[in-house]
């Protein structure tokens, strides 16, 4: 079901205010109404909240984890889905969506992986902020990616693909699964640029090491910028086509640019992939035109 914005009913000036009757109206295609105040099954309430700081930490040369201490009581406490993400809202007004990297079932903190870009105006004022203030407004949680572990089929393999920073919501929906001690096959594909942007490397290994249905795919894309490294090299779609002869009872949960994901469901699909079993943000804010 394709999900369009809100239409917001106008009036001109001396008329009544628009008016549409749903007990009447017919619509010519599938379509979100919403109602303030009722949620939709499986959806939280989307809150506004001021939370504390509790920890920045550097992890690359450019990539920073930040924990934030979330409310746990009262009317302020949050609850998320494993995938779904955050905005962060600075005082000057701008906001920018943040994937949120810890599971819903490990403590009332959450994590985020921070990308700090050089030329990126955003990036800098987002981290500056995080350093050097004590807390920080948000508003959470956002989207339809997720995964819930007691919806999962025993016979469903699940395929976690993420590049670059994306790793942080395929980290929050491995961390679910794992907490609920799921035995469906997992496969974590993290592709990056070069070796150096691994930058939590050692966790999804550790995760595999102590798991037998968890098997993690690390994937280079410039291994002549990356000369120490020794793993699997190319692009990330072409290593998990490669890897699967076929793609029945196969969920894929994927986080990166809209090229890599449309890459990726493009090479998924040449093989019988149903794009229904795929699962992205990108599908929501930059939908492809057919």
């Amino acid at each position: 079901m394709q999900r369009y914005p809100e239409l917001e009913l106008t009036k001109e000036e001396g008329q009544k205010p628009s008016q549409v009757f749903a007990c009447t109206a017919v619509p010519r295609s599938d379509i979100w109404v919403t109602i303030e105040g009722l949620l939709r099954p499986g959806e939280m309430q989307v809150k506004k909240l001021v939370c504390d700081i509790a920890d920045v930490e550097q992890l690359s040369s450019d990539v920073f984890r930040v924990r934030l201490h979330l409310p746990v009581t009262g009317r302020q406490a949050i609850e998320f889905h494993a995938g779904q993400y955050l905005e962060i809202l600075l005082p000057d007004g701008r906001r920018a969506p943040f994937s949120i990297g810890s599971a819903p079932d490990m403590s009332s903190d959450v994590e985020l992986h921070i990308r700090r870009m050089p030329e990126g105006e955003m990036s800098i004022a987002i981290m500056d902020h995080l350093q050097n203030n004590p807390s920080v407004e948000i508003e959470l949680p956002k989207g339809d990616c997720y995964l819930e572990s007691s919806q999962l089929s025993a016979d469903t393999t699940v395929v976690l693909a993420a590049a670059s920073t994306g790793f942080s919501q395929i980290k929050s929906i491995a961390e679910h699964l794992l907490a609920n001690q799921v035995s469906n096959p997992i496969h974590i594909y993290w592709g990056a640029r070069v070796e150096e942007d691994f930058y939590l490397e050692k966790l999804p290994l550790q995760w595999a090491m102590e798991h037998t249905n968890v098997h993690v795919h690390l994937v280079v894309s410039e291994p002549g910028n990356s000369p120490g490294w020794a793993g699997r090299t190319g692009l990330l779609p072409e290593a998990i086509v490669a890897d699967f002869d076929s793609f029945d009872n196969v969920e894929i949960f994927t986080s990166g640019s809209p090229a890599m994901v449309y890459a990726l469901l493009d090479a998924c699909e040449e093989k019988g992939f149903n794009e229904a079993h795929m699962h992205s943000d990108v599908f929501a804010y930059a939908p492809r035109n057919k």
